[in-house]
């Protein structure tokens, strides 16, 4: 063999092992394990759940993402929460960055066409939390009868059952309403989407608010699932695959096939912080919470 080929062949060689050391550097040794709320945050994860890299933990309610962007210690790499929550806990242990927002709100005045918002019994959820928040800032409630009920679900069923004329809820939710009160001969529309009105009074850039964002653990190294998140894009009948195998009640959807309807209402999507910066310090306005030094790396 010439001394040509032999170069050749040492090259090509090297050449091999540098691209498989590149497509596999970016692979945790460890599986990273990621925390989020069930609905809009969960589904915002579909990407991931069949990755045998990625362990997803889903919960309902705020409790435990409270005690967990508390730790300086946390065994999660990643946590999905209210961007409020984050930012007014970030003091506490500095320990999880603002890495991107995730979804950018889901809620929406449900009711018979043509209801008058300003006589009309609301059913609603979330005070003193992000949708009664929101609600509050778009739209002039304190001339409204608004009643607020301890969960999304409480509140579908005060309008499902007549106690209330119309609802404030979130998607999917608000679509399953719909269709359940199609099925007892009832027709229900969405009124207000308060996304858009929020889009209409802050003359944001953005469609919505940042209501959901992904922290990062600062210790963590969780390049692989962000990756993941920006690059894959999923079909409606992959999304429905992972939904069922994932289970609705671990995502906290109403079913699959709602879910990927409703995908692009809850507008879900991936924006790094750094390039939405303004349009978080305005929503954390709304809590009277400045963004935290450091917060945003």
């Amino acid at each position: 063999m010439s001394v040509r080929k032999i170069i050749s062949l040492a090259l090509s060689l090297v050449l091999s092992v540098s691209l498989v050391a590149c497509s596999s550097s970016n692979e945790p040794q460890e599986p990273i394990k990621i925390l989020s709320p069930t609905g809009a945050p969960a589904l915002s994860l579909l990407s991931l759940y069949e990755n045998e890299n990625v362990e997803i933990e889903t919960v309902e309610g705020t409790d435990v993402l409270t005690a967990e962007l508390s730790k300086k210690d946390s065994e999660y790499d990643i946590i999905v929460a209210p961007t409020n929550l984050g930012a007014k806990l970030y003091s506490q242990a500095e320990a999880f960055n603002l890495e991107a927002v995730l979804t950018w709100g889901n809620l929406y005045l449900v009711g018979p066409e043509g209801s008058d918002l300003t006589s009309a019994s609301i059913a609603a959820f979330g005070e003193k939390a992000v949708p009664q928040l929101v609600f509050q800032y778009v739209m002039d409630t304190a001339n409204m009868n608004v009643t607020y009920y301890a969960s999304v679900q409480e509140a579908q069923q005060a309008l499902l059952t007549g106690q209330s004329e119309v609802a404030l809820l979130a998607q999917p939710v608000a679509a399953a309403t719909i269709a359940k009160a199609k099925e007892q001969g009832k027709e229900l529309s969405v009124l207000k989407d308060l996304q858009a009105l929020w889009k209409e009074k802050t003359d944001s850039d953005e469609d919505g608010y940042p209501q959901a964002s992904l922290f990062v653990r600062a210790d963590a190294n969780v390049d692989y699932a962000l990756e993941l998140l920006q690059d894959t894009e999923l079909s409606e009948d992959e999304m429905k695959e992972i939904i069922d195998k994932v289970g609705v009640d671990k995502l906290g959807v109403p079913n699959a096939e709602i879910a990927v309807n409703t995908y692009s209402k809850q507008n879900i999507r991936y924006e790094a912080a750094s390039d939405v910066k303004d349009q978080i310090e305005e929503f954390l306005n709304l809590f009277n919470i400045e963004l935290p030094e450091g917060l945003i790396k």
